[in-house]
C-alpha cells in the first residue's frame, strides 16, 4: 500500500428492479470486481442514498462475491451514470450532486442536442458531417420544412434518447392521396404509424404529439441497407489511464426491417463494422472505415473545449447510400451493449474497464484541495479500508 493510492469511486445509478436494485447491474458489478486491479473500491448508490447535509452515502459494496450495503463518507470521485424518467428523478439527483460538491467530478455533461449541434457547426471541419438542423417553433414553420423536403423531416427530443417520441413525417404525392404520412416511436418506444388526409390535420397532430417537448428538425436521411434495416455506426470513445482520449470500439447497430431508427432500446441489434461496411460498400468501406476514426478523434476535443472535461462520449454516424457520413448524435452517458452483441471482448473489456483507469488517473493527477480526507467505509457494521490494494 502506497501513499499515491487515493480513496474510492462512487457511482452514482437509477434505482430500478433487482438485488440490489440498481441500474446497468452488469456494468456496475464489472467495474467493481475489477476496481482492485486499479486500486479503487466502488460504491454504487441512488440519489436517494446521499444525506441531505452531504456527509455520508448508503449504497452497495462488492464483497467476497456478493453484494453487501454499505454506508460511506462521501466518494473521492463521482461517476454520474444517471438516466432520468421523470422530472423527480432529474430533481432528486441534482440535489444530490449539489450537496456531494465537494467530490470531483469523472466527468462533465453535455448540453442537449441543439446545444451540441452550435457547438460543431462553429468548426469548419466538424460542420460538414452534421446535418442541417432547426428548432421545431410552429406547425406553420414545420409545414414549410415538409414542402422543401421530398422524403420529408426527421423530429426528435432535443433531450431524448433510445429513440423515443422520434417521428418521420412527410408528405404525400396526390398520386398517393394527399396528406401526411406520420411514422414514429411513442414515449414507451412502441412503433406507430399514421396517415393524415390533409396537411393542416398532420400538423395539428404532430404539435399535440409534441406538447411542452423542445424538439428539433432534420432533413430525413435515408441510412438503410440493402437489406432494407436502418442502420448506424456507433463508436465508443473514452479517456485511458493517462487521460488520454482513445477509441475503444466500432460497431454497426442494425435495427428491425422498416423501423425508424437503429437503437438497441427499439428491438435493434449489432454487427461489427468492419464486415458491414464492405459488404454495403466495397472496397470503399475501408476508407469510410478510415474516415469514421478520423471524425471520432476529431469531436471529443471539440466538445470538451466548450463543455468541460469530459470522460467518454458515443458517437453516433449515419451513412447515406452516397458514402456521406453524417453525426446523428453524441452521448456522455452512452452504453456499451453493442460490443457484447458484436463478441468483441476487447472492446467489452476496454469499455467496462477504462471508466476505472481514468478514475485512477484523475484521482493521481487532481490537486489535493478537490479531494476529501481519506477515510474508512462501514459494511454491515464493519470497518473497511477505503485504499486498495496495490496493482500486482
Amino acid at each position: 500500500m502506497t501513499e499515491t493510492e487515493v480513496g474510492f469511486l462512487g457511482i452514482m445509478t437509477g434505482r430500478r428492479h433487482g438485488n440490489p436494485p440498481i441500474a446497468e447491474p452488469e456494468f456496475c458489478s464489472h467495474l467493481c470486481r475489477a476496481a482492485p486491479l486499479y486500486n479503487l473500491k466502488v460504491l454504487v448508490f441512488h440519489p436517494e442514498g446521499v444525506a441531505k447535509d452531504g456527509t455520508s452515502v448508503s449504497g452497495y459494496l462488492w464483497q467476497g462475491g456478493q453484494w453487501q450495503s454499505a454506508q460511506t463518507p462521501p466518494p473521492d470521485i463521482l461517476y454520474n451514470r444517471c438516466f432520468y424518467k421523470t422530472p423527480e428523478e432529474k430533481r432528486t439527483a441534482a440535489a444530490a450532486l449539489a450537496v456531494l460538491s465537494r467530490c470531483l467530478p469523472w466527468s462533465r455533461g453535455l448540453p442537449d442536442k441543439w446545444g451540441v449541434y452550435e457547438i460543431l457547426q462553429r468548426s469548419r471541419t466538424a460542420a460538414p458531417l452534421l446535418p442541417e438542423t432547426t428548432v421545431y417553433s410552429s406547425r406553420e414553420a414545420l409545414g414549410a420544412r415538409l414542402a422543401e423536403r421530398e422524403y420529408g423531416v426527421f423530429l426528435k427530443p432535443k433531450t431524448g434518447s433510445h429513440g423515443k417520441r422520434t417521428i418521420h413525417a412527410v408528405l404525400l404525392s396526390k398520386r398517393e392521396g394527399g396528406g401526411v404520412s406520420v411514422r414514429g416511436r411513442d414515449r414507451m418506444n412502441d412503433p406507430f404509424q399514421y396517415v393524415f388526409g390533409t396537411l393542416d390535420e398532420g400538423l395539428d397532430w404532430i404539435h399535440s404529439f409534441i406538447g411542452q417537448h423542445r424538439y428539433i428538425i432534420q432533413p430525413y436521411l435515408h441510412l438503410t441497407g440493402s437489406g432494407g434495416q436502418p442502420f448506424d455506426v456507433r463508436v465508443l470513445m473514452q479517456k485511458n489511464g493517462t487521460g488520454a482520449w482513445t477509441m475503444t470500439g466500432m460497431a454497426v447497430r442494425l435495427g428491425s426491417r422498416g423501423s425508424l431508427t437503429s437503437n438497441l432500446h427499439g428491438g435493434g441489434t449489432a454487427v461489427p463494422a468492419l464486415p458491414f461496411l464492405l459488404a454495403e460498400f466495397g472496397g470503399a468501406g475501408r476508407d469510410l472505415l478510415e474516415e469514421l476514426t478520423s471524425a471520432s478523434a476529431l469531436l471529443p476535443p471539440l466538445l470538451e473545449e466548450s463543455c468541460g472535461r469530459l470522460g467518454e462520449l458515443g458517437l453516433d454516424f449515419g451513412i447515406d447510400a452516397g458514402g456521406r457520413i453524417y453525426l446523428l448524435e453524441a452521448n456522455s452517458k452512452p452504453g456499451r451493449t453493442v460490443f457484447r452483441l458484436t463478441g468483441d471482448r476487447r472492446a467489452a473489456r476496454l469499455a467496462a474497464e477504462n471508466p476505472l483507469r481514468y478514475a485512477r488517473h484523475l484521482l493521481l493527477t487532481t490537486s489535493s484541495n478537490h479531494k476529501l480526507p481519506r477515510g474508512q467505509l462501514r459494511s454491515n457494521g464493519r470497518m473497511i479500508s477505503t485504499v486498495p490494494k496495490e496493482d500486482s
